[in-house]
């Protein structure tokens, strides 16, 4: 394997794991098969080789004799020539290879300012720079099954040039600390009103037992994307959602309004924390693991694991829990993600056939073969994992190499842990969290409009969201009421807002056709 760490440097530009914009853009060697995805016929002419270029999160680059990437060449025969790229300098070697039309065989795009819809990635597929892999994706047993939920949020003009990189579909859930919930006597919360009851208990019954009266309910934090996740229990869409037969957003209904109400409510009787307006997310989370709040809703179903872990440092016996499925008025739902962290792309400047195209499709749809799967989850038995009663558990040393060698790992799989047959060894909040992984699928609401372009809300998306987004801190603080909210809707609207959702519709109808 070619991992080649030597490029010319570019200005930085700060950017954050694995949400950062990004084409992982990257020269190198053409793909060296000619055959398409026929393995024998790729085997009898030895290893293709697929230039990729990726960045890294570490203070060094991956090693070039990472053992993970090298067994995943020799499951794939593939020789995968790498080139990585400090995370910070990832925006501006972008643009340089944008402007160079120097891009990889394999490109990644991610998900911050524009991401997979940024105006350079649109102009690249409208003037067909990339590879309509749509029609190519049936004739691969494992990339065929793909969900089409999730190849819908990143097709472009309706149509699919992209591979995803993927992510739990439905990750919003309520934490809470369990060792308060039990102390108190109280059960799991079921309905919201449940969900009220709990908080409220949390703010005022003295959970941590410590005669104080010094414990929030519940934490929110900037930007109120807890808000957003909770209006999806009264019964808003997410993000847009059909009414009427015309798409309209979500936060212009009145079960987004009733899920303001609750947090209004929570506010004047001093449930959840004042500064939630200017509380950035690692302060909410660090008011929550230090025991100073007992609920918080979060976007990232996973993190409860690391939650509990913090939690348990400086109080051995508290814990974490989680519950995802709240009675609302229209029954359990939770707001979906886009079930994608970035997505692969391939540019006809460096795939320059079909069979080149086909041996690529082949190289990703061989990652589910359960071997795989399991390399890119769980790294090599015997270095980054031993077997105990069939499951895979990793002493210390293990640990710590697994974590230095499949760090680098996600950036170019397209398998979930799920998608691993071999299981670990884990504990009972593990197990429920794997469960709610593939359980919520069921409950989880799609956005309508995921890829739909409306160049005026595009345009004008600063002056919009700052709309919208103060409309909901002075609702929340009391500062206005119904009408106020309802007059800064149509100021919304009047903006821009009503023109981008004649735009949204015209192009859903378009593409209905």
């Amino acid at each position: 394997m070619l991992m080649n760490t030597k490029w010319r440097p570019f200005t930085s530009g700060a950017c954050l794991l694995a949400v950062s914009l990004g084409l992982l853009s990257a020269c190198g060697e053409a793909l060296s098969v000619q055959t398409g995805g026929d393995p024998k016929a790729q085997d009898s002419q030895g290893p293709k080789t697929i230039s990729v270029m990726m960045p890294y999160f570490s203070t060094e680059p991956p090693k070039a004799d990472n053992p993970v990437f090298k067994k995943l060449e020799e499951l794939t025969n593939t020789r995968l020539n790498i080139t990585w790229v400090p995370n910070a300098a990832y925006k501006d070697k972008l643009s340089v290879s944008l402007a160079s039309n120097d891009l990889p065989q394999i490109s990644v795009i991610t998900n911050l300012e524009g991401g997979i819809y940024a105006p350079s990635i649109l102009n690249g597929v409208r003037s067909g720079a990339f590879w309509e892999i749509g029609p190519l994706l049936k004739d691969y047993p494992n990339l065929g099954k793909l969900n089409k939920d999730v190849l819908e949020n990143v097709s472009h003009d309706g149509k699919n040039y992209a591979l995803f990189r993927p992510r739990v579909l439905a990750r919003g859930v309520v934490v809470f600390r369990k060792d308060w919930l039990d102390a108190l006597g109280l059960q799991e919360p079921k309905t919201i009103d449940d969900l009220y009851n709990v908080i409220k208990a949390f703010a005022l019954n003295d959970p941590d037992k410590n005669g104080k009266n010094d414990t929030y309910g519940l934490v929110s934090r900037k930007g109120i994307a807890d808000l957003d996740m909770l209006s999806g229990f009264f019964g808003a869409g997410n993000g847009w959602e059909m009414r009427e037969g015309k798409l309209v957003p979500s936060f212009m209904t009145k079960e987004y309004l009733d899920a303001l109400k609750f947090y209004n409510r929570l506010y004047k009787e001093k449930l959840m924390n004042a500064d939630f307006a200017v509380s950035e997310g690692n302060q909410s989370k660090a008011i929550f693991e230090n025991g100073r709040a007992g609920v918080i809703i979060s976007t990232a179903i996973d993190d409860v694991i690391g939650n509990d872990r913090e939690i348990k440092k400086t109080n051995p016996k508290g814990a974490a829990d989680m519950v995802s499925r709240i009675q609302g008025p229209k029954g359990e739902r939770i707001l979906a993600s886009a079930g994608y962290n970035g997505i692969f792309m391939f540019p006809k400047s460096s795939v320059k056939t079909e069979a080149e195209m086909r041996a690529i499709l082949a190289f990703f749809d061989q990652m589910f073969k359960p071997e795989i799967a399991n390399l890119l989850n769980w790294g090599i038995e015997g270095k980054h994992y031993h077997l105990e009663n069939g499951k895979a558990v990793s002493t210390e040393a293990e640990q710590k190499l697994k974590v230095d060698d499949l760090l680098p790992i996600p950036q170019l799989s397209i398998v979930m842990d799920t998608d691993a047959p071999l299981e670990g060894e884990n504990t009972p909040l593990e197990q429920k969290l794997k469960k709610m992984f593939k359980d919520n699928v069921s409950i989880a609401v799609q956005n309508p409009a995921s890829s739909l372009l409306s160049p005026t809300l595009s345009e004008k998306s600063g002056e919009l969201d700052k709309i919208r987004n103060d409309a909901k801190v002075k609702y929340i603080l009391g500062e206005i009421d119904d009408n106020g909210w309802n007059n800064e809707i149509e100021k919304w609207k009047k903006s821009g807002g009503d023109k981008g959702i004649e735009e949204i519709n015209a192009e859903y109808a378009k593409r209905k056709k």
